[in-house]
């Protein structure tokens, strides 16, 4: 029998903290500081949080092995994962470009910082008061094409990636627009609305590799990614005096995030009455930050 437990979950670390609740989770700052810094990248650790049994005799090494490998490299995986999502927040949070106050020596401005884009409703038209021409979009085509322009205008090489949610709630102006996630608006619009409006079953050729694999390799060049790891924040859009609710998505080029991972999690046996059993033990850091702020931006997904 292959057996069946709960996936790997993780809780962050807290140094400062007197005990968790399983008494792991809290240290001595003093002695046990777990900020790992290089330059502007700050790597925050997480504990596994998810000890689970597995009686040994119930299943042969062989699957042990593999079942325990499937586990813990789609936990890592994950809060990789979650650590780059977070990452996204050090990038600059409004639209516009920062350049560089002296002009280089050829003449040529040259972008420090790489402005957020805004991905607004669908159906709110550019004529709208705050709308920042190459960086406010209401379509997600649009903000790709936009994405791709100012990485060009900072001259970066190569081509971004996109990360975008799948899991959000799109803010509307009209019940007749795309809504939901910015996955379902991409389907609704690479397919002319066959996923999201009744009567339509034309899938084109990205809609269908979106379905399939929950990404696109090449929209205008660049990779288009959706996660549910994004994180939800309170951001001023369309220059307004009150903030929005919004998910921080991102487009990095090479070398715009780092991560750090450093794990210790062991597999232990221990005798029970009946045979044996194995159990997993440990302490995995993880950690992402932005390495540059040239070769990136964030992504603000305006959120109901």
């Amino acid at each position: 029998m292959v057996p069946n437990f709960a996936p790997i979950t993780y809780q962050d670390y807290n140094p400062n903290s007197s005990s968790g609740t399983y008494g792991i989770f809290g240290g001595n700052a003093v002695v046990q500081n777990p900020a790992l810094q290089q330059g502007s990248i700050t790597a925050t650790p997480a504990v596994a949080t998810t000890a689970f049994d597995i009686f040994y005799g119930w299943t042969t090494s062989f699957q042990l092995a593999a079942t325990l490998g499937a586990e813990l490299g789609d936990s890592f995986a994950e809060k990789v994962d979650q650590r780059v999502c977070k990452a996204f927040l050090s990038f600059k949070a409004t639209p516009g470009n920062v350049f560089y106050t002296q002009t280089p020596a050829d003449g040529f401005p040259r972008v420090l910082q790489l402005g957020a884009m805004e991905l607004l409703p669908d159906g709110l038209p550019p004529t709208t008061a705050g709308w920042t021409t190459g960086f406010s979009s209401n379509s997600v085509l649009e903000l790709i094409r936009l994405v791709k322009q100012q990485f060009k205008i900072a001259r970066m090489p190569g081509n971004p990636v996109i990360v975008l949610d799948s899991n959000g709630d799109a803010l509307t102006v009209s019940a007749s627009v795309q809504s939901g996630s910015s996955l379902t608006r991409l389907l609704g619009e690479l397919t002319g609305g066959a996923v999201s409006q009744s009567g339509g079953s034309n899938l084109s050729a990205l809609g269908n590799e979106l379905l399939s694999t929950g990404k696109i390799e090449s929209v205008y060049g660049c990779m288009v990614m959706f996660t549910t790891f994004l994180t939800a924040a309170q951001r001023i859009v369309l220059g307004q005096q009150s903030a929005s609710n919004v998910l921080v998505g991102a487009y990095i080029g090479d070398s715009a995030v780092f991560t750090v991972l450093k794990e210790g999690l062991q597999v232990k046996t221990g005798e029970v009455p009946g045979g044996l059993q194995m159990w997993l033990t440990g302490v995995g850091y993880f950690g992402s930050g932005v390495g540059d702020l040239r070769r990136g931006g964030a992504i603000n997904i305006v959120q109901v």
